[in-house]
């Protein structure tokens, strides 16, 4: 397995590790003043959207149930490719107060040995505690070709050879029909009900080169393997009891019999397959489900992906 794999696997606050894969997401983080960088923010929001980085704000995103400080900030610090962060002082009794949030976010990023870009107005002074740290100087007429010069470089200088395997990319394509698997265009009546059933679970439906059966795929390097055991359990679950109520939509007249006998059909060959990060994941999920009978369960890892992808270049050799 790459190397530059890494986990958190220590809390900062004291919590359970979490887990979180280190600049897994094609994503930015920014730390920034609310009310002093509206301006800087419309800007690097357009910028990074253009080079194909999500941007993500912790005030832009909601975390019902979920503890706020580690949905919304540090998750999103550790799974970012980069971050950002805007160390622009308030304005308080006419005196430059510097954010203590911002000020928190930034130490953050730093512990987490995270590649980040630090801006501030020319006009303003850093903290004592970073005034020895380089950070980008700019005004507001400059600020945009000084950001867009600072983001290609760290895009360049964070770009990872296994940054693709965490979307459905190229590469996890050619994984894929290395598999004899692909992508199934939702045509038709049962495969968009298939779809439905696992797509609010994070999975997408595949097909093998005979179209006749199905596959569910999920691409869940990003979570732990309890999490990942939880959805596998769930689709279980929710294709358990759709095959159980056959029966009574067959005397409904919902179904007809020969739309019956297909569905059962393809569930008895339905696969879930589902990527992980690395092999102690894939043992904690083989390990959780291996009394499963009802469907066949394939889990693969970011390696397996590399080594099966190098025997289809070594056969073109």
């Amino acid at each position: 397995m790459d190397k530059r794999i890494r986990r958190n696997e220590l809390c900062g606050i004291g919590l359970p590790r979490c887990d979180f894969v280190f600049s897994s997401t094609r994503s930015c983080f920014i730390a920034y003043g609310f009310e002093e960088s509206q301006l800087e923010m419309t800007i690097l929001r357009n910028i990074l959207e253009k080079k194909g980085i999500h941007p993500v704000e912790a005030g832009g995103s909601l975390a019902p149930a979920q503890n706020a400080f580690c949905a919304k900030i540090c998750s999103k610090i550790i799974t970012s490719q980069f971050c950002i962060v805007l160390l622009n002082n308030e304005e308080k009794d006419n005196q430059e107060v510097p954010n203590a949030n911002v000020n928190m976010e930034y130490g953050l990023m730093l512990g987490f040995n995270k590649y980040v870009i630090p801006f501030q107005r020319a006009s303003q002074k850093l903290p004592f505690n970073v005034a020895g740290l380089d950070t980008i100087k700019y005004t507001n007429k400059n600020f945009e070709q000084k950001a867009t010069k600072a983001i290609e470089q760290a895009i360049e200088e964070t770009r990872q050879e296994v940054t693709s395997l965490f979307e459905l990319d190229q590469i996890l394509q050619a994984f894929l029909i290395a598999r004899k698997a692909l992508v199934t265009p939702i045509n038709s009546e049962v495969e968009k009900i298939f779809y439905q059933l696992a797509s609010p679970l994070g999975f997408n439906l595949l097909n093998d080169f005979s179209g006749l059966n199905y596959m569910f795929f999920g691409n869940f390097t990003m979570f732990r393997p309890e999490i990942v055991i939880w959805r596998i359990q769930m689709l279980r679950e929710i294709l358990n009891e759709r095959r159980s109520s056959i029966g009574t939509r067959l005397d409904a007249g919902v179904v007809t019999e020969g739309q019956a006998v297909l569905f059962e059909n393809l569930l008895d060959r339905l696969e879930i397959w589902c990527i992980v990060t690395g092999d102690k994941d894939k043992r904690s999920v083989n390990g959780a489900l291996h009394n499963v009978r009802d469907y066949d369960i394939r889990i693969f890892t970011v390696e397996d992906v590399q080594r099966e992808l190098e025997k289809l270049e070594n056969k073109e050799k």
